[in-house]
This record gives structure tokens, sequence and C-alpha cells, in this order.
């Protein structure tokens, strides 16, 4: 994945964290939206998108929407693979 590329992903994260601030709260819906924000996750991130499924735990759906998960997945993987300070912790980059 290129520094573009990341950076790309980096924003779709943030708009699905901002989708889960605002139209996530809404009881059944909300729990729909974590489901496929779990699987678009998955196939940006791979395993890592899976934290996402944590979202589920909070029926209410009202405190799950303050934790930026989606971004904070990204930011974690930015990190890991050096996109971020270009220079990766000691993990090899996903192909």
């Amino acid at each position: 994945m290129t520094q573009r590329g990341y950076f790309l992903r980096l924003a779709f994260s943030i708009v699905i964290d901002l989708f889960d601030f605002t139209l996530g709260r809404i009881p059944i819906f909300g729990t729909v939206t974590e489901g496929v924000g779990t699987i678009v996750l998955y196939a940006l991130w791979g395993p890592a998108g899976l934290v996402n499924l944590l979202e589920m735990v909070d029926f209410t759906e009202q405190a799950d929407a303050f934790i930026p998960t989606a971004t904070l997945v990204a930011l974690y993987v930015g990190w890991k693979e050096g996109h971020l300070f270009n220079k990766g912790s000691t993990v090899a980059p996903r192909e």
C-alpha cells in the first residue's frame, strides 16, 4: 500500500466513525451499521478491522459512538506499516 493509499483509507475510516457517531446511535440501525462497518474495516485493514466488533457489546448504542474504533485501527495499521512517521515497528508490512 502506498502512503497516498493509506491516507485515503484513513479518511474513509474517519467517515465510518463520523457515521457511527451520528446515525449509529439509533438502536437497531446502529447494530447493523457496526456489522457492515466491521466487514468494510476488515476489507480495508485486514484482521485488525475485527476490533470493530467490540462496539457491538454496547447494546444501547450510546457509549460506543464516542470511541473512534475505525480511526484507531487505521492509525495502528499506519504506525505498524510505517506510513505515519516513515518508520515502522519491527513487524514486516502487510502485502
